[in-house]
């Protein structure tokens, strides 16, 4: 469809009820980085004293969004559009269809469209109309045009949509990163409005309950969002900067970054509060110093660890397949260097079992090598297991020493992912996306969690991303398939085709048996990616040992040694921004 028929089509929708229609007025957002979400954020009319769901629903979503004066009706349409595509092509499942349907309805009415906008809509998805992405990506830009407007101040107006009610569904975030993709904006950007949000959250719930500790505590959260900015900004690169700040100097950015927290106060309110309660979990705590208080089924220990200190509108677990000491960190030093979001957690479970299989593989692999030290028996070994066909009588003899420990953390791993989709579900983590990282065994958790999500009711949205490395589970399709839908954005399965030890944990089932850790999962869904890591990975163990390297390689972020030094972000503008947030800070209390 050419934009002509296009602006015909929306005639035909809009037509004569665009004078009727009551469009609020608000003011245009300042084109400096971050304000145009705080003059979202602070139209909206949050009175009221219930802290219910039905609050939420009711108090939230009467705000319209300030979008419609800058896109103007064209372009609010396309947008519409836009995310609609969006949905359709990403969530073709017949299952998420009502949930398409709700999101574009609550659109149309966020951007103070008519309501026959929303058939409109839903007959694209039938494949009425003919419109396409291009078509409506034109217009927008065309609007945007005439506005002067950014296409970050859309993804900014967007979060602040998605959170409304309270329930950041991951199916909705995958939307707005891909739609923040088409209009030239950044998953940067993206974290970076949702961090200010979530700075204007905290603010409120503080300023409910405003002891010297939590003010304390809101002033290190706005202190960590106002430096990520800067941080974020710098990591999209210099060029990119400044299209983004239309060519500002680093000591407006950071009077930019400022102004993402400014507008908190107009969040203290009991709906922001519930809004609160509803996206981080109980008491707001989220998954924070929760604990499995007693005994589920055969599972002995289940609790899960800060890695990081934030908080965020997205999280991430990390999983490890095995410990090798008695440590507060045995866990979470596999995951230091892990950034994936603002907002992470290590699992511990089963350590008794997980310790002893820990030092039972190092004794294994100690053994071997000795073995293979020795000259008489170096060739035999080492042929042995690169083959493996014919295992050497001498590995054999020992193979109790770690089939035992293996045996018995393969049945525990299942049972911790199974009851890790029931904390899950519970939504003790809040209403918000999930993402789920674990190497050998932790991916095996994750793997069972994923497969009792996808039999239980009400488990889509949940899940953003999974990566699962060197997984001691089945490479059958069919098996990943029934869970494909469960899962909003991607799933990576990292295989080493010469994992000698994960063959020899199965070496009497692998002719029978496909194991995904040693190969790719043979699955045609466009939210699988097959990584082969057997140039980096020469051994399971590797998995621990280079996880830093792996997790690189493959595209998840982790923090490098330069990101110590704030992305070398300018002394000046640190200092400036330091400066301005001590004077708002004092001006506040």
């Amino acid at each position: 469809m050419n934009n002509q028929n296009l602006d015909d089509e929306m005639m035909k929708v809009i037509g004569d009820e665009n004078g009727n229609e009551d469009h609020h007025q608000y003011n245009r957002s300042s084109q400096l980085i971050g304000t145009s979400l705080i003059s979202t954020t602070a139209s909206i009319p949050l009175l009221g004293s219930s802290t219910s769901d039905s609050m939420i629903s009711t108090r939230m979503t009467r705000y319209k969004s300030t979008l419609i004066d800058c896109l103007g009706d064209a372009g609010s349409y396309s947008l519409c559009g836009l995310c609609t595509l969006l949905f359709h092509k990403y969530f073709p499942e017949s299952h998420h269809r009502p949930f398409i349907e709700k999101s574009i309805k609550d659109l149309v009415a966020y951007l103070n469209l008519p309501a026959k906008v929303s058939a409109s809509m839903i007959a694209m998805i039938d494949g009425e109309g003919g419109a396409d992405l291009n078509s409506f990506i034109k217009l927008i830009y065309k609007e945007m045009d005439k506005k002067a407007m950014k296409s970050t101040q859309i993804v900014e107006d967007l979060v602040v949509f998605a959170v409304k009610d309270g329930n950041y569904d991951a199916r909705m975030r995958v939307i707005l990163i891909k739609l923040a993709n088409f209009l030239g904006s950044s998953l940067e950007y993206l974290e970076l409005s949702e961090l200010s949000l979530v700075e204007m959250l905290s603010t409120a719930e503080v300023k409910n309950n405003d002891d010297d500790d939590q003010r304390q505590r809101r002033r290190n959260q706005t202190k960590k969002i106002k430096r990520y900015a800067l941080i974020a900004l710098a990591s999209i690169g210099g060029g990119a900067i400044l299209g983004l700040t239309g060519g500002l100097s680093a000591p407006l950015i950071a009077a930019g970054a400022t102004a993402l927290t400014s507008g908190a106060a107009i969040l203290g309110t009991p709906a922001g509060v519930a809004v609160i309660g509803s996206l981080f979990g109980v008491a707001g705590a989220g998954l924070a110093g929760y604990k499995m208080n007693k005994r589920v089924g055969n599972i002995e220990e289940f609790a899960f660890e800060n890695l990081s200190d934030n908080r965020s509108l997205t999280l991430t677990i990390a999983i490890s397949g095995w410990i090798t000491e008695e440590s507060d960190d045995a866990y979470s030093k596999h995951w230091k260097s892990l950034a994936n979001s603002q907002e992470q957690y290590s699992l511990r479970y089963e350590s008794s079992y997980l310790l002893e299989l820990g030092k039972a593989l190092n004794y294994f692999i100690g053994f071997a090598i000795s073995m293979a030290a020795q000259e008489a028996l170096k060739y035999t070994l080492l042929s042995g297991i690169m083959a493996a066909i014919a295992w050497p009588t001498t590995l054999l003899t020992i193979s109790s020493v770690i089939d035992n420990p293996w045996g018995v953390c393969i049945s525990r791993s299942a049972e911790v992912g199974k009851f890790l989709a029931d904390v899950l579900l519970s939504r003790q983590q809040g209403q918000r996306p999930v993402s789920l990282i674990g190497f050998s065994l932790g991916a095996r958790v994750i793997f069972f969690c994923l497969e009792e999500l996808a039999q239980r009711q009400n488990s889509e949205g949940i899940i953003e991303d999974v990566v699962l490395l060197g997984a001691p589970v089945s490479a059958v399709p069919e098996r990943w398939e029934r869970f494909m839908s469960i899962i909003s954005g991607k799933i990576i399965n990292g295989f080493c085709r010469d994992d000698w030890l994960l063959k020899f944990l199965y070496r009497t089932s692998t002719a029978t048996m496909r194991i995904a850790g040693l190969q790719e999962v043979n699955l045609k869904n466009k939210k699988l990616e097959n990584h082969d890591l057997t140039d980096m990975i020469k051994g399971h163990m590797d998995y621990c040992h280079k996880i830093d390297a792996v997790l690189d390689k493959i595209g998840i972020r982790i923090y490098k040694n330069d990101d110590e030094n704030d992305s070398n972000m300018d002394v000046d503008t640190a200092t400036d921004l330091e400066s301005t947030e001590n004077d708002n800070q004092s001006n506040a209390d």
